[in-house]
């Protein structure tokens, strides 16, 4: 891996992205947490430095063809044609990454159609069996098709791209850690991957009506728990007047009753597959389990709670935060921008902690991941795109958070500083990433959501452990060979 040069950068770009919390990292330290956004800025100086990518200036004529299971966007990820009148922020951002890209290396960034997020996959192992280098980058699902890329052996180990620098800051390295094989990369993060990660969006109106305090002073202080959080929201409970609870009436905490709860695993400092003593993948639920059932019996009281109402438990149609009728709402990160237009004004928290004893917030990464076929013609040039890609997605990642704040989040350095605690405290999980090694693995990943909702009066914790357990392993030894 070759090593890059050392350059100044204003003092600006650098507060901004700080304060968006535009680069994603590993876990939160406690100086992090204790930050305000004030500080964050304030500390950053001129004499402040930036890795830059010591990639020689070259002509490859080639196009790059990226193919992707993931639900971002393909302007989010590479735009051939721009029209700025029409385009926003990030459309813009997105298009000048690729122009730079071309004009250091003529290589032009394409997106190939590859159908669905479960198509995509099927088309990368048949091009990749019939030995083609059709696609360069493989811009995962979350987990759909990665199992099986891993256990077939048909990742490069992004690690052996000569250009490529998984020590400079645009990589995420303590996220690619986690997914480690043995001393492989074959899966990656970095920032051209956008954060998406579940988060707690508060409704600051019903906050004053119900004369509720912000919480962010319980973030900063490790107050902000699974207890504060169902204390706060039992606050809030009113029946519109009709005999029946539906979407229609005003509740402390909605979400839907199923991968939103699975982050809870990871938000209480627990995983679902972690190494052994011996380095090797295993269910981690045995190590923890007294921790585990506590927490499915507080998810539980929580789910069943009258200021709760999670889909499709309830009447199965879902309560639109818009709507102004929940305080709280557990939500993807990566659609927040979509309530830049609506007229409730809400703010942002991380998951809870488990308890007062937990250290760190922890967020569950839910991004594609990074790939490389090991079909490619070209390493060279595949090591030294992938390698510009993520250097140049500075300006994209600011770009995107700005437009995620908003002029909703724009005089609200709380939230700001919130955003900044949530994306530092990123964290993948083996478990997820290989959700369908096997369909017990599947049945391990969704445990919680499947104890809390449908199967919490037919099926204990430990029969449920002990219905899958052996069966998912053997699917983890398959995809590993360990």
């Amino acid at each position: 891996m070759k090593k890059g040069l050392l350059i100044r950068i204003s003092a600006i770009l650098l507060s901004a992205l700080m304060l968006l919390a535009a680069v994603a990292c590993g876990n939160a330290s406690d100086e992090t947490v204790n930050t305000t956004a004030a500080d964050t800025t304030s500390a950053i100086t001129e004499e402040e430095t930036s890795y830059v990518p010591d990639i020689e200036v070259k002509n490859y004529d080639e196009k790059f063809n990226i193919i992707t299971g993931h639900s971002v966007p393909a302007e989010k990820i590479a735009l051939e044609e721009l029209d700025k009148a029409e385009a926003g922020d990030v459309e813009i951002a997105v298009y000048e990454r690729g122009l730079r890209i071309k004009e250091h290396l003529g290589v032009t960034l394409v997106m190939q159609d590859g159908g669905d997020w479960m198509r995509y996959a099927d088309t990368v192992m048949r091009s990749v069996s019939s030995n083609s280098d059709d696609y360069q980058l493989v811009l995962t699902n979350v987990y759909y098709g990665v199992a099986p890329f891993v256990a077939n052996g048909y990742l490069y180990d992004i690690g052996e791209l000569d250009a490529v620098n998984l020590d400079a800051p645009y990589w995420a390295g303590d996220l690619m850690e986690d997914i480690r094989v043995e001393d492989k990369y074959y899966l990656g993060y970095g920032d051209m991957c956008l954060s998406d990660v579940l988060v707690v969006i508060a409704n600051k109106d019903l906050m004053e009506k119900y004369n509720i305090t912000a919480p962010y002073d319980d973030v900063r202080n490790r107050k902000w728990t699974l207890d504060k959080m169902a204390e706060i929201a039992s606050l809030v409970s009113e029946n519109n007047g009709d005999p029946k609870w539906d979407e229609t009436d005003v509740y402390g905490i909605s979400g839907l009753a199923w991968i939103p709860f699975i982050s809870f695993i990871t938000s209480s400092d627990m995983k679902i597959v972690d190494r052994d003593e011996n380095g090797v993948f295993s269910l981690a639920y045995s190590r923890n389990s007294e921790k585990m059932l506590s927490l499915i019996e507080k998810l539980t009281a929580m789910h069943d709670a009258e200021y709760s109402y999670f889909w499709p438990h309830t009447t199965g149609v879902e309560l639109d935060f818009a709507s102004g009728n929940t305080l709280f709402q557990l939500y993807h990160s990566s659609s927040l921008e979509t309530l830049r237009s609506e007229a409730v004004r809400f703010g942002i928290l991380p998951y809870p902690l488990y308890d007062e004893n937990q250290k760190e917030y922890k967020s569950l990464n839910w991004n594609g991941l990074i790939a490389v076929p090991t079909t490619i013609g070209n390493p060279d040039m595949v090591g030294e795109v992938l390698e510009l890609m993520n250097y140049y997605s500075a300006d994209v990642k600011v770009a995107y958070h700005e437009k995620l704040l908003g002029t909703k989040l724009a005089d609200s350095p709380d939230d700001a500083e919130m955003l900044n605690i949530i994306w530092a405290s990123q964290t993948s999980d083996v478990g997820l990433i290989c959700c369908n090694c096997n369909d017990f693995m599947d049945k391990l990943v969704y445990m919680v959501p499947s104890l809390v909702g449908g199967y919490k009066n037919a099926i204990s914790f430990s029969s449920y452990l002990g219905r899958y357990t052996t069966a998912a392993q053997r699917g983890l030894d398959k995809v590993f060979k360990q």
